[in-house]
């Protein structure tokens, strides 16, 4: 006889398909399938099954013929019907073996006193029995019962142990998952409240890294303050409270982050106990708040901003106009010049202002046009030096370029605007006489420009808005410069638009290192190598 012996499907060697497949041999048969009842653990859930030495072809014909067929049940647990042989060869039985010794298709109902778990089909040649079925002693038919009925306890006793290993696992996966991604930051501890887990979110809010502060005493990690600035006593701390039987729900309170930054949460804790209600684990979920109303902040204050923006230069303008329209005004040529200079300057301000918000509105509607050519940043970049020094010569410059840079395929005019922004950012936000360092190098792929400063640094958790519309760094010494928060979005814009990308990497108070890529436009030619 031959029969089809496809590879066993990727989870055989489970626990799981361990049992199916002893449980089959056990009872002469060489393939089946066992198919889990929906109500075994999920009524809403569809039918699980678990092959063996069963194609995935052959299953729906095989499951269209036990449907129609008789159904095993408590009273009759073994149905045996004898298959065609046209139908047994759909199975991957061949026609001769079929046709000589017929074969058999058998139904087990599986099942306990808590109810069915499913049915084992399986299919076997008609001349075998197994141990269950040997009626060779006239008492043999009570005994054969009674072993047959001991074998479908065991193994339902297995495959239920299984069913619910595999939902476990499942279930935890579904737990790492929601932990793994959660926009909320995770903490956990033990009962001696040691951080034992600490999710990404946890990590992007405070600016820890899990490896560093696992076992680490949590309130020590977080140095939590009440809204007044006052640091909590431990009989304060949330977890604590939690173990206690207290309710914390949306508890507001200040934490601190890696570098020193406060900023305000809302926390929510709770604890696992075991069956004796002894605390075993606590879970601290922490929501960032800052960012929820430096958006309520935004919307409030962009108008004031913008007016404020507005109206400067407008006010400038203004009044020097009119100084130049009195009939008495009696001003000579140098200062006759200054004035319409400022007016000049205040104008061009104003200009770009609007341009920005313009600009802004374009990105939002996915109308930014680019007329993309070969660039040489290098030229580019000595170009816009040379501007810089002559509008501000006390600006220290410091130039890095490798030899030969590639040149990269990019819109020049919006190129020299993102280094016109990142540059007037490093003189704007440096306070004394500024230094900035300008470098370029090269990768395989692309073309990498930096632009440093020494200035105030920006923040660990600010470094992820940044680059968002309207957000200005929350430094108070950055609150008299002007500006609208628009340049760095801008540039981010652009950048991606060349299919480039833009990031920063800062401390603060030591400087800040804004960086950006451009395609080359020639790729690298790396070395062949033979083996």
């Amino acid at each position: 006889m031959s029969w089809s012996q496809p590879p066993l499907p990727e989870d055989s060697y489970d626990h799981m398909s361990t049992l199916i497949g002893s449980a089959i041999t056990l009872l002469r048969g060489e393939s089946g399938v066992f198919a889990v009842s929906n109500e075994a653990f999920d009524p809403q859930s569809s039918a699980e099954y678990t092959l063996y030495h069963l194609s995935e072809e052959a299953l729906p014909a095989l499951l269209s013929y036990v449907q129609e067929a008789m159904q095993p049940n408590v009273q009759h647990p073994l149905v045996v019907e004898t298959l065609p042989p046209a139908l047994a060869a759909r199975f991957g039985i061949a026609q001769e073996a079929a046709e000589q010794q017929g074969v058999e298709c058998c139904s087990l109902a599986l099942y306990d006193q808590n109810g069915s778990l499913g049915t084992l089909y399986f299919l076997r040649l008609a001349t075998l029995r197994s141990c269950f079925e040997d009626h060779g002693a006239e008492s043999a038919g009570t005994r054969t019962d009674e072993t047959l009925l001991h074998f479908i306890a065991q193994l339902t006793a297995g495959l239920r142990f299984a069913l619910r290993s595999q939902a476990l696992v499942k279930e935890q996966g579904r737990l790492a998952a929601i932990f793994q991604h959660s926009t909320e930051g995770i903490l956990t501890v033990d009962n001696a409240l040691r951080i034992i887990d600490f999710n990404p979110a946890m990590e992007r809010l405070t600016g820890w890294r899990e490896n560093e502060v696992l076992g680490r005493f949590y309130f020590k990690v977080l140095r939590p303050q009440d809204r007044q600035g006052n640091d909590l006593r431990l009989e304060e701390s949330p977890i604590l409270q939690a173990f206690a039987g207290q309710e914390v729900v949306n508890r507001e309170m200040v934490i601190c982050a890696r570098d020193g930054q406060r900023f305000t949460v809302a926390v929510t804790a709770s604890c696992v106990r075991n069956a004796r209600g002894e605390t075993m684990n606590g879970i601290l979920n922490v929501r960032d708040l800052t960012r929820e109303r430096q958006q309520e902040e935004q919307r409030s204050t962009f108008i004031s901003v913008i007016s404020h923006e507005l109206q400067t230069p407008i006010a400038i303008i203004k009044g020097y106009a009119s100084t130049l329209a009195r009939t008495d005004s009696r001003l000579d040529a140098r200062a006759l010049r200054l004035r319409l200079v400022a007016i000049e300057e205040e104008a061009d301000r104003l200009n770009k202002l609007v341009g920005n918000l313009l600009y802004a509105s374009r990105i939002q509607a996915h109308g930014l046009q680019m007329d993309i050519a070969s660039l040489d940043l290098e030229h580019l970049i000595r170009k816009m030096i040379r501007r810089l020094h002559a509008k501000a010569p006390d600006v220290e410059v410091s130039l890095s370029f490798p030899p030969q840079l590639p040149t990269v395929m990019a819109d020049q005019e919006r190129i020299e605007e993102v280094i016109q922004n990142l540059l007037d950012n490093a003189v704007k936000y440096s306070p004394g006489k500024p230094h900035i360092d300008v470098a370029c190098f090269a990768t395989g792929e692309e073309v990498i420009v930096s632009v440093s400063d020494h200035g105030m640094g920006i923040s660990v958790r600010e470094q992820e808005q940044i680059f968002n519309r309207f957000h200005r760094v929350g430094e108070p010494l950055a609150q008299p410069t002007p500006g609208a928060g628009l340049g760095l979005y801008i540039c981010r814009a652009i950048v991606e638009a060349h299919g480039g990308r833009i990031w920063v990497e800062s401390t603060l108070r030591q400087g800040s290192t804004f960086l950006f890529s451009l395609p080359r436009e020639e790729k690298a030619q790396l070395p062949m190598v033979v083996f």
